[in-house]
């Protein structure tokens, strides 16, 4: 089966659904995790961020995520948050489904998230790094329906990627 490997935008109505789990094995799995790495790339190559995505974002309603890092790329099926820290911070997040806007969020400083890999075996990332907690909080919300303009702060927690970029220049 082949896949779509157009990013959805926010206002598609798919991006609210809530993804159902991931039955293993999936015999469409390879050809889905092909379509995220691939719809991840191209738009990395176009705006320069992303370091992750989620099923959802291509319009598969699957609790998969196929994550990017220096530790190279990472598989996730059917993630579930077993611990929050109780020390949150602010972040100014991006997505990958919104590209031309950034908007401050709060995220917990730390989780664990128990999961699956492709193939089936159990995996657990304790008290994962701020960073990776917070890309994890919001790959996680994309499984549930959730844009980061759902959690925006406040009525001032949007703005344009393009102004975002301006004032962490001039902060310097």
């Amino acid at each position: 089966m082949i896949f779509n490997s157009e990013i959805l935008t926010r206002g598609d109505a798919r991006l609210t659904l809530q993804a159902g789990l991931v039955q293993l094995p999936d015999s469409d799995l390879d050809a889905e995790i092909g379509a995220l790495r691939h719809a991840l790339n191209k738009f990395r190559d176009t705006y320069g961020f992303g370091r992750a995505i989620a099923a959802p974002q291509l319009g598969i309603s699957k609790r998969l995520i196929y994550l990017h890092l220096d530790s190279g790329p990472h598989v996730v099926t059917n993630p579930e948050i077993t611990w929050r820290s109780e020390q949150k911070f602010n972040v100014w997040d991006d997505c990958l489904s919104v590209p031309d806007l950034t908007v401050q969020v709060e995220r917990h400083q730390s989780i664990s998230l128990r999961f699956q890999t492709a193939d089936g075996a159990a995996q657990t990332w304790q008290h994962v790094a701020p960073d990776l907690s917070e890309l994890l909080q919001h790959e996680l919300d994309h499984l549930d329906g959730i844009l980061m303009t759902d959690r925006a702060i406040d009525a001032n927690a949007m703005q344009p990627i393009a102004m975002r970029k301006w004032l962490l220049s001039a902060e310097a």
